[in-house]
Parts: C-alpha cells; structure tokens; sequence
C-alpha cells in the first residue's frame, strides 16, 4: 500500500530507528505499561481511509511515516474538495508537510508522543489558533488571528499531530450553515453546526475533525455523514480558547471513524484546565485503557444497556429502516452479554411538556450576554438570523433565565435518574440525512426538543455511531450511546463493542 493507497508500504528512512524502539508499547504518563493498541496489518486500503488507531500503530512501528501519511492526505484533499468544500483555510502544503517531517524526525530519535504522534486533524473555525486566522463564519471575527491556542488545540500539537486547516462552521456555530456537501449524497443535508468537521472525516481528508455541540452540534452531523462523533461529559474538555454559543451547555469533542479512535482523542486533549474553571479534576483521561484490552468473548456480559419503551419521547417518531436498524444493534447488544432493559427515562414529566421550554431560554440568554455589546456596537457583522438570536438574548428577562436554570437542575436530577437501572442508554439519532438540501423534513419530528440537546442540558456524555445504511435513499443511519456524567468510558465501551462485530463505521463514501 502505498501513500496513495495502491502498492506495498515503503519504510524509506523511518524505519532506520533501533528495532527496539520500533516495538515499544506506547507507555501512558505516570502509568506503568497495562495497555497498547493491538498491532494493525498493513491494508490494502489508502492510508487516508485507516482509523486513528490503525495509523498510530502503523507510526509508532515504523511501518508507516507522518510524512506518507501527510503526502496522502495532501493527495486527498486535492481530489475532493473542490467537491465537497470542507475548508475555510487549508493549510499550506509546505506548512503541513513540515508538521508531519517533524514528527517524523521526534519519533526516530525515540521521542513518540502517543497515539496522536503524526495523526492529521481538522479544526471546526471557532478554535483559536495563534497566527491562524479564527472567524467562527462571522463578520464580527473578520480577519481576526488570535495570539495563543486553545487549549485543546495545544493539546494536539503537544501530543504531535499534524493540523492540515480550518473548517467550516455555522455562524458562530448556530445560524446560516456551512455549505459544506455531504460525501454521501452532495443534494443531502450534512448538518451543522460542525458541518466541516464531519465532512473532512467522512470524505477521509483528515482523521480526527473537532468539533463543538452547544445541542447536537457534533452528533447531529457525525449521524448524517456516516461517522462516529463524541460529545463528552460537560468539562471534560477545556472551553478555553473556543468562541462560545452558550457557555454552560457548550462542549468541544472529537469527530472521527471510530469509537476507539474518540477515546485516544479524549485522553490527548481532556482532563483539567486551569484556564477553565468548569473542566473535571481529573489530570488526564485514560478512556482508551478501558477499550485496548484483550479481546473477550462476551464483552459485554456485566453491563446493562437501557432501550427506552417504544412510546418514551427518546425514540422519537423513527421512521421505518430507522426503527429496523436499531432493533438489530439492541440484538447485537444482546450477542455480546449486555443486558438489555427496557426503561422510561422521564425526560418529559407533568408540568414540563418540552425541553425547548427552557433550553432555548438558556441558550439564547447566553448568546444574548456574550454579543450584547456585539450587537449595538456592529450589528450590519451579524447575519439577520444571528443578529435576531442574540437581540432575543439581550431582550431575555433575568427572571426568565434564573427560572430555566432552575427547571433544569430539577429536570436533570430526574432524568439522570434512568442511569440507576441501566450503564448506558441506547436510542436512534435525531439524524436528517435523508433530508434534500433546501426542502421541509420529509418525515414528522418532534415539536417537544430535540433527542440531542438533553444530552447538553444534563452534560452527560453521548456518542453517535453508524448503524447502517437506508436502503431506499442509501443514506447513513445512526444510534446514541449514552451514560452517567463522567462515565464516557463504558459509552465507549459499548460502542466500540458494536462496531467492532458490525463494522458499519468502517464504509467509506465513492468519492
């Protein structure tokens, strides 16, 4: 397999490295050697195509170089972003091939930084970036280039990736979005608001695209495009340094094929900021250890999966191939020892007959204080829907917003309570996939809120995987795979258990 995917892999010179150091397991900080990535045969599959994972142990054995790995990538690009336009800046060539020559050089000369070590990853258009211009879609941000990263950004080039651009975004991740194709159908609806993000995986023009979700904007798009997308306990990782929506349901999180490949990204970026009073007091995540064991035959037999019951707001109005889909991955559960439990998860209880009761009221309060000034000062910079979101938000009573967060710490500690009878909870995605750019949904959704932003409003942890295919508009279908806040391991757990005996994260778009 070559870079582009066509003969054998060539080692060239970076596999000149003692073989000792070719073969050491990657070793976590402060953390004897209990794990490593299981070893990947070379494929005969582009190296673009690999997961995470895949390409890491292929670096960190010297099999394959961030240099093929980067020129691949540059390949990729070239062919299909005319098509698809993921990108509001790609980065120069030369630019990205420097990144991937230096890992290359730290590597063989013994310093491997991880999983992440030569990993080509692309930012959402609302991280800061030093010297990289950040506009979040936004006259109000017009040219702007912040002097320092965020600190998930800094996260990934600590751990050594290679940043190939910037990629499109709605307007400061809610209005007007990003005209980004969907590499499955380009007349099918992508999603937003981490549109970019979720098209540069799925087309494979990077490995990991990061992304934020203020209300389903990582899980939403990761549905529809076929991918795997993670929004993790709210704190898990740093806010600092990425233009807000709505500070306190705001939650950065990693884009990419596969639940294995999330958790490796989790561990690199999350764990304690103390530029973000909100991140959780864990120096740093080791999610990953809990998916790299040794394979089990039942790996699931200790854990209960709740299925919510057929009339519970979380299955929503599913369509039919929906609906079919996600009874076959509750049987899937079932093969690999799960206990599945039917539950009500009370995320409607009397007195409350919709989450955009009060999310809405949140969010929009939120925007309103963080634009206020925005507003008055430069208003011809916002588009007329952002401008009318945040002028809602200035115009929000106080009272209003006190009362919402209220409502929400009561509907929290009621909804959360569906994590006593079960470790995860399982439930088709809000996905409009098969929605035609510009048309009304073709299928009934619900008026009561959305079956992604509860997941915000609670800040526990959920993931979007790939269940499927529609037969009849050959569209990507999707579950979520929830848990207790600060649990976002067995979420993992169980969805890597999934995918590895389905293997639907692993199709890739003709492109």
């Amino acid at each position: 397999m070559s870079a582009g995917g066509g003969t054998a892999l060539t080692r060239r010179n970076f596999v000149k490295g003692a073989a000792a150091a070719a073969a050491a397991p990657w070793v976590p900080m402060s953390r004897q050697p209990r794990w490593t990535i299981p070893p990947v045969e070379p494929q005969d599959v582009p190296l673009y195509d690999l997961e995470v994972w895949q390409a890491a142990d292929l670096i960190r054995r010297r099999i394959v170089s961030p240099v093929e790995l980067a020129e691949a990538t540059l390949e990729r690009i070239a062919a299909t972003e005319p098509r698809i336009e993921t990108f509001v800046n790609q980065y120069p060539a030369d630019e990205i091939m420097a990144q991937a020559e230096a890992a290359e050089d730290e590597i063989a000369a013994g310093r491997y930084l991880g999983p992440l070590h030569g990993i080509t990853v692309g930012l959402k258009d609302i991280y800061l970036t030093e010297g990289k211009v950040t506009e979040g879609n936004s006259g109000l941000y017009r040219g702007f280039t912040p002097s320092f990263d965020a600190t998930s950004v800094a996260r990934l080039k600590a751990a050594g990736a290679v940043i190939v651009g910037k990629v499109g975004t709605a307007e400061l991740a809610t209005a007007n979005q990003w005209p980004a194709k969907n590499p499955w159908d380009f007349d099918r609806v992508a999603g937003g608001s981490s549109t970019g993000s979720a098209t540069g995986v799925a087309a494979s023009q990077f490995m990991v695209g990061m992304g934020t979700c203020t209300g389903g904007s990582i899980r939403g798009p990761a549905a529809n495009c076929g991918i795997t997308g993670l929004k993790p306990t709210y704190g898990a990782i740093s806010l600092h340094g990425v233009l807000p929506l709505a500070w306190s349901m705001d939650h950065p999180g990693p884009m990419v094929h596969s639940a294995r490949d999330a958790a490796l990204v989790l561990d690199a970026v999350g764990g304690e900021d103390p530029l973000d009073p909100h991140t959780r007091k864990v120096a740093r995540y080791r999610t990953a250890e809990a998916l790299f064991w040794e394979p089990r035959p039942n790996p699931l037999e200790r854990v209960v999966v709740g299925v919510p019951a057929e009339d519970d707001f979380l299955m929503g109005v599913p369509y039919d191939e929906q609906l079919s889909a996600f009874g076959e991955a509750v049987e899937v559960m079932r093969s690999l020892g799960a206990t599945v439990r039917t539950v009500r998860t009370n995320v409607l209880f009397p007195g409350l007959t919709s989450l955009s009761s009060f999310y809405l009221v949140i969010r929009s309060a939120e925007v309103g204080a963080y634009q206020r000034h925005n507003l008055l000062t430069q208003p011809d910079n916002m588009s007329e829907a952002y401008r009318s979101r945040v002028a809602s938000g200035v115009l929000m009573p106080g009272h209003a917003y006190v009362q919402a967060q209220r409502v929400r710490r009561h509907w929290r500690d009621q909804f959360l309570t569906v994590f006593d009878e079960c470790d995860v909870l399982i439930h088709p995605a809000d996905d409009i996939a098969g929605l035609v750019e510009g048309d009304d949904p073709p299928r009934p959704r619900e008026s009561t809120g959305s079956k992604t932003n509860m997941w915000n409003l609670s800040g526990a942890p959920a993931v979007a995987i790939p269940t499927g295919f529609s037969e009849v508009e050959g569209m990507p279908l999707s579950m979520q795979v929830a848990a207790a806040p600060g649990r976002d391991e067995i979420a993992l757990i169980v969805a890597d258990a999934f995918q590895q005996v389905t293997g639907h994260h692993r199709a890739r778009p003709t492109l």
